[in-house]
């Protein structure tokens, strides 16, 4: 059984609550649009999401963390620790394998079944998809290296998670937190893993959404100068429109992707 870990920002450092809740549900409804009904979703978050849409296939999982500060390091920290927590309840019900999904991406109704298939593998990294930019609400296609851009990019076999990067421990560590993010096939592969690309398809990433961590360090770059940052943000919509394409029915149906 596939288990799809979320970990959620706290409604204390966000922006927008309403709005993480928004793209949080969109996420959640993507991922339990699984074709195949073997798989779990596991929610770590300090407050749970204000949402309509309910599954019995999801657990919520509350932690007690600190508040991350307000730098990308700690921010990162926070959402690893909740990653490390989400594997810890992905043993206790025996996952055979688990995907990392940002709270904020979509991905393919295809996974769970593809996994179930493949179940004796130690993973796949999900190099195609799209890039949806929300602001302009258009698609990227991406033929390669969308494990680079997001963290919605790994599924890996637990067994080999527990022997080859940590033990699991009984209970979050927050002192020393042992758990990195698995964003690049090298690391991996250095460790030993043997990760195939996924066939198909994988995920959507979200971008320019307000509350996405990378797209908030652009902003602030940008606002050193606000001239020439607006110049620059105005140039790059023009370039974004003109790579990018509308979003199909297909995609749609497959991903989950609605609007918001």
């Amino acid at each position: 059984m596939l288990a799809f870990i979320i970990p959620l920002k706290s409604a204390q450092v966000s922006g927008s609550w309403e709005l993480v809740c928004a793209l949080f549900e969109r996420t959640l409804q993507s991922v339990c649009n699984q074709t195949l009904l073997k798989y779990h979703v596991i929610v770590v978050c300090h407050e749970k999401p204000a949402i309509v849409f309910y599954s019995p296939k999801v657990t919520y999982i509350q932690v007690a963390l600190p508040l991350p500060k307000g730098d990308y390091d700690s921010k990162e920290k926070d959402k690893m620790l909740k990653m490390q927590a989400g594997l810890i309840h992905a043993k206790s019900i025996n996952a055979s394998h688990v995907m990392f999904v940002d709270a904020d991406d979509c991905v393919s109704n295809k996974i769970a079944a593809f996994v179930d298939r493949n179940s004796n593998q130690d993973g796949w990294f999900v190099g195609k998809g799209f890039d949806f930019q929300e602001d302009i609400q258009r698609l990227r296609l991406r033929n390669k290296n969308l494990h680079l851009r997001t963290n919605s990019s790994h599924i890996i076999k637990l067994s080999w998670l527990e022997r080859e990067l940590y033990l699991l421990p009984e209970e979050v560590n927050r002192g020393n937190c042992a758990l990195y993010h698995i964003d690049t096939v090298s690391i991996l592969e250095k460790r030993g893993a043997r990760l195939s690309l996924l066939p198909f398809r994988g995920a959507i990433y979200i971008t320019d959404n307000g509350e996405n961590m990378w797209w908030k360090q652009d902003s602030i770059a940008h606002s050193r100068s606000r001239i020439k940052g607006a110049t620059i943000t105005y140039l790059k919509k023009i370039y974004r429109f003109l790579i990018t394409q509308p979003i199909t029915e297909t995609v749609k149906k497959e991903f989950g992707l609605y609007t918001i």
